[in-house]
């Protein structure tokens, strides 16, 4: 919590860290899917573009779990959707893990590992003005789940 409220202060500190108040509008849902696998890695759809990363051997430490690699999923879809220079936007965004969907709508988890990528993402989050609606969807309706487990860093087109 310590560390937490420290990280807290140093941000609000920020004289260029703010948040407008505007209105949502409405849910744009742009065929946004994530899904992590403890196998394998993780897979990001948008737009029908997706990517994949392959974990590396050394991934598992303490408090790096299923829910972990979900929530970094979602990290991940972020950059991505800043990269994209989306703003302004009411996305909906679909998972199927429910303790990602749960600490990111609370903004805090138990796990440190969470708190740290909830951090990293509200970076993105807060400054491109996107405010997720996060939807949870089983594993067998979640495309993300199946996509072809190849090695990628940019979103290519799904095929």
């Amino acid at each position: 919590m310590i560390t937490d409220l420290r990280w807290w202060l140093t941000e609000l500190e920020k004289p260029y860290v703010y948040r407008e108040l505007k209105l949502r509008g409405a849910i744009q849902d742009l065929g946004i899917y994530v899904d992590a696998s403890t196998s394998w890695g993780i897979g990001i759809i948008v737009q029908g573009r997706w990517a994949s990363f392959k974990l590396r051997p050394d991934w598992k430490k303490e408090g790096r779990d299923i829910c972990w690699l979900e929530t970094l999923a979602l990290e991940l879809l972020f950059y991505f959707l800043e990269a994209m220079d989306l703003k302004d936007v009411h996305l909906l965004i679909h998972s199927d893990n429910q303790g990602a969907i749960g600490a990111l709508d609370k903004g805090r988890s138990p796990n440190y590992h969470i708190n740290l990528s909830i951090r990293r993402l509200y970076t993105v989050l807060v400054p491109q003005f996107i405010t997720p609606l996060r939807k949870f969807v089983p594993s067998e309706d979640n495309p993300a789940d199946s996509i072809p487990r190849h090695e990628a860093t940019t979103l290519v087109q799904a095929t």
